[in-house]
């Protein structure tokens, strides 16, 4: 079963230097420097990599709302204020 994935560039590219590391071509120290991450934060990255594949090194932050957002209502009242003062 195969199933889609959405990666950004930052994210293919670590996913390139995971398998190097799999396929034992990188060292970790190495592509620690390259991600300029610590040997650890890579260490996690092959963790998750192991555990869930490609899917463990997208971002789980994506496609949730930001904590930082604006209530509904405010944002409908800036954007009448914004339609009503310019053309």
């Amino acid at each position: 079963m195969s199933c889609l994935i959405t990666m950004s560039q930052k994210e293919l590219h670590r996913l390139e230097l995971i398998q190097r590391i799999r396929g034992r071509s990188l060292s970790v120290v190495q592509a620690a420097e390259l991600l300029g991450l610590s040997r650890s934060q890579v260490h996690r990255l092959l963790q998750a990599y192991d555990l869930a594949g490609a899917h463990g090194l997208v971002s789980k932050k994506r496609g949730r709302p930001s904590n930082r957002r604006h209530s509904e209502d405010f944002r409908n009242l800036v954007l009448d204020l914004v339609r009503e003062h310019y053309a």
